[in-house]
């Protein structure tokens, strides 16, 4: 397939008292066209930067794309000027934010902020926005469209203000949606819902998606691949059958041990011990040791590269590539 979207060398850094705190460091990726992409790890870890970054919606002052390529298309967006980079924005990439109470406007109507995302980049006239707006609501599902297009996000429930986020991320039809974390805040019911609703979009329109989640089981049911990101770092990569058969870094591991289990010996569910390190103060070798159970002592000054281990599966751990792990 080809690459829609392709991340190289990624550096995003963020000016603080402290000084500057590399939050996304070295990261490398790609979308293809039709496939989606899931990108895995802890809070804190730089999954919601990386995208920040993507879409050049970083903080203004504190925030800056250090280092790398963000290639759309075969294009370097870092390269666009900022009118062509709002032509792309909300057009041919889209995306659904994290919370969408703190994303939609509480003192528009929602009909109103679908519209004019399709008034800004397709040139429609107010009504025929507008009635695009009400279609896009009738697609994702929503009763009554024209009634709820009169609506205010406070008077929606969770699960129909998300529907609303992905009525509003689709009215241009974007080739590469970045959908942050879509179902975070829903109840197991809602969740497969809006799952479902955004693999029916892709099959219709043949869009990418890249999905950032922190819950494996959104990635298992989902993605075609998956990558692993621990302290701003990618430290695995591999297609999604693969990583959950031979998941190779401990990190990985850890993570899959920690799922629930339905297993009558299983007293407690599994952990990984200790904290995500301070951006401001990186372990010299691999970042992940001091939570390792199988760090040894050159793993605590050595940096670890990210290298194929096996063909199409990319491993960040000095003991996998040596085969000592």
């Amino acid at each position: 397939m080809t690459e829609l979207l392709q991340v190289s060398g990624l550096c995003t850094e963020f000016t603080t008292a402290a000084g500057n705190i590399r939050a996304v460091d070295g990261v490398s990726l790609s979308v293809r066209k039709g496939e989606t992409l899931g990108i895995v790890g802890e809070s804190g870890c730089g999954k919601s930067i990386t995208s920040l970054s993507i879409m050049q919606l970083l903080p203004k002052r504190i925030g800056r794309v250090a280092a790398g390529e963000i290639r759309f298309e075969g294009r370097n967006m870092l390269d666009m000027p900022e009118k062509e980079v709002r032509s792309i924005r909300g057009n041919r990439i889209a995306m659904i934010f994290q919370e969408p109470m703190t994303s939609l406007n509480p003192v528009f109507k929602i009909g109103r902020q679908i519209s004019e995302s399709a008034r800004y980049h397709l040139k429609l006239s107010q009504k025929e926005a507008d009635a695009r707006a009400v279609d896009m609501l009738r697609k994702v599902g929503i009763p009554r469209p024209e009634k709820i297009a009169e609506q205010y996000a406070h008077q929606l429930s969770g699960g129909m203000r998300q529907r609303v986020m992905i009525a509003m991320a689709m009215v241009c039809n974007p080739r590469l949606l970045i959908a942050d974390e879509p179902t975070t805040a829903l109840d197991v019911t809602i969740q497969a819902q809006i799952l479902d609703l955004m693999r029916e979009l892709q099959e219709k329109e043949g869009m990418s998606i890249l999905m950032i989640t922190h819950d494996l089981g959104v990635v298992a049911e989902m993605c075609d691949r998956v990558v692993i990101m621990y302290a701003g770092q990618v430290v695995e990569e591999a297609e999604v059958h693969e990583l959950f058969s031979r998941p190779l870094h401990p990190y990985t591991r850890g993570l899959l041990a920690s799922l629930p289990q339905l297993a009558e010996d299983q007293d407690r569910l599994a952990s990984i011990p200790g904290q995500v390190p301070n951006p401001a103060q990186m372990p010299a070798g691999c970042r992940f040791a001091p939570r390792c159970p199988a760090a040894v002592e050159r793993c605590r000054t050595e940096r670890p590269e990210l290298l194929e281990t096996e063909p199409g599966h990319t491993c960040r751990c000095l003991l996998q590539q040596e085969g000592l792990l």
